[in-house]
């Protein structure tokens, strides 16, 4: 969760207007997965004509694989 929140701080800097941040897998090393996300602006994933640069990445921990996603809303009009 705190990485999630750095994560969307640094975005602040840029000129956007949304972002949403996903984690999943076994968060806190706990036996569990689950899966937790923030979201902060608007994110209109409905818009076909809306600029939304996504991506996704597996991080290998100690306890196992995560999967991070992002999704940034740039508004260029």
């Amino acid at each position: 969760r705190k990485a999630m929140k750095k994560a969307i701080e640094l975005t602040k800097k840029a000129d956007i207007r949304g972002v949403k941040v996903k984690i999943a897998g076994r968060l806190g090393g706990k036996e569990i997965a689950r899966a937790e996300s923030i979201k902060k602006g608007r994110l209109p994933l409905q818009t076909i004509r809306a600029k939304i640069d996504y991506c996704c990445y597996p991080i290998r921990t100690i306890y196992g694989v995560l999967g991070v996603k992002f999704w940034i809303f740039v508004d260029k009009e």
